[in-house]
């Protein structure tokens, strides 16, 4: 009987169904979704930063490309006219004594 009473109350305890643990758990819930977007939004922004910041040294490197080429063109032209002067005409050749 000391047993039983007990148990009879545990019983009816868990048979109301705990509903202060309902909101406990939306709270919880709430907050973690919360945290999660945070956290979401801060990882965006570092990687929409580090694409602007590859984007700019991909340009960079583009223009220092077309910088060089246009350096060794006007170094092939200068040395064709040079080799012009020598009388061969041909590029990498030269005649002169």
């Amino acid at each position: 009987m000391h047993k039983i009473i007990p148990l009879l109350i545990f019983l009816s305890l868990s048979a109301c169904g705990g509903g202060g643990s309902d909101a406990v758990e939306t709270a919880v819930t709430d907050a973690t979704t919360k945290q999660a977007e945070e956290a979401a939004t801060a990882a965006a922004a570092a990687a929409a930063e580090e694409a602007a910041a590859a984007a700019k040294a991909a340009e960079e490197q583009a223009s220092a490309l077309a910088a060089a080429a246009a350096l060794q063109d006007a170094a092939n032209q200068a040395q064709q006219t040079a080799l012009q002067k020598f009388g061969t005409g041909k590029f990498g050749q030269s005649t002169f004594q």
